[in-house]
């Protein structure tokens, strides 16, 4: 039977030790690796949007042939101004306040707070102030009924409607620049006061723009607000 003998070199050499540089080279390595992987994955997700399909003028509503879905790669704050895919629903019937063009991202600053007018409609303007339009509480949507008062002059003022029902499409304000220069009054949020309530722009039919025109020049207006949208 055959036995190991134990020399002196064997009983006194040293346990090996782990190299640290090897560790070291190894954990930059996977570093590298999932770093990797992550910036793909990051880079190759794309988003969908809306498209024009083709170029579209100012004022023009939107169908859903004038529309189209695109899966792009963008920053989060072009997303963010981008309309998504989802909101295709809400963006038909929609008027453009700018021009779009064909394969162009359409984004929320181009579609327009206003309402669309209809191929009968039109859109006249009236002169207005606080004590004669709701206290100024008016704001575009909102369905109003016009009044006039004539015979003011001669001690027996009559009242009478002129459109029982129409809807603002604009409302504008006077500028406070006048204010701001003498006071200094501006709102909490620093930017410029809106101003009180000088003029609305009515939706009307042709024949009810002739009979608010006269009643304009007629007398005086008052506008009152009415319950719905």
């Amino acid at each position: 039977m055959a036995t190991a003998t134990l020399s002196p070199a064997r009983a006194l050499r040293s346990p090996r030790h782990l190299d640290l540089r090897a560790i070291f080279g190894l954990f930059l390595l996977l570093v590298g690796v999932f770093g990797s992987i992550a910036f793909w994955t990051s880079s190759s997700t794309s988003t969908a949007v809306l498209v024009a399909t083709h170029d579209l003028p100012a004022g023009a509503t939107l169908t859903p042939s004038d529309l189209a879905v695109a899966r792009v790669r963008v920053d989060a704050a072009i997303y963010q101004a981008a309309i998504p895919a989802s909101e295709l629903n809400l963006a038909v019937g929609k008027q453009l306040a700018d021009p779009l063009y064909a394969h162009q991202l359409l984004v929320r600053a181009q579609i327009s707070s206003r309402l669309p007018l209809a191929a009968n409609q039109m859109a006249l303007t009236i002169p207005v102030s606080a004590d004669t339009a709701a206290g100024g509480r008016i704001q575009p949507g909102d369905v109003v009924e016009v009044l006039v008062t004539t015979g003011k002059d001669t001690g027996t003022p009559r009242s009478s409607v002129v459109l029982p029902r129409v809807v603002v499409f604009d409302v504008g304000h006077a500028s406070n620049a006048a204010v701001l220069t003498t006071t200094g009054s501006s709102t909490p949020d620093g930017s410029m006061d809106q101003g009180a309530i000088s003029w609305l722009t009515l939706i009307v039919t042709q024949r009810q723009a002739l009979e608010l025109a006269q009643a304009k020049w007629a007398g005086q207006l008052d506008v009152a607000l009415r319950p719905g949208r």
